[in-house]
């Protein structure tokens, strides 16, 4: 489903599961990365196989951080909310707390 800002009608809204996701991969591929150039061996004949087997090898040590990185980008741009809207920058969750009762 596709959700919609309250605020400017936009369809650019982000959840936070989204963000969380997005983050956490992005961490684990750049420790990947990192693990991948930081070859120290003398591989004479396959180079490319032990820079993969480094990078795969430097992903699982990352996760935490990563995860830690992850846990931020919600508690800090999300704010408790469950969207974000990627135009106008308004916070909102997707289905609301409670029905206010209308006054007596």
């Amino acid at each position: 489903m596709i959700r919609q800002c309250l605020i400017c009608d936009s369809k650019a809204v982000l959840t936070l599961e989204a963000a969380r996701g997005i983050t956490l991969l992005i961490g684990l591929a750049d420790g990947a990365l990192r693990g991948s150039q930081n070859t120290h061996e003398n591989a004479q004949g396959r180079p490319g196989y032990n820079s993969l087997l480094n990078g795969l090898a430097a992903t699982a040590p990352t996760y935490p951080s990563a995860l830690r990185v992850a846990d931020d980008v919600g508690k800090y741009q999300f704010a408790g909310f469950d969207c974000l809207c990627l135009c106008c920058g308004a916070r909102f969750d997707e289905e609301p707390a409670e029905p206010v009762p209308p006054p007596p």
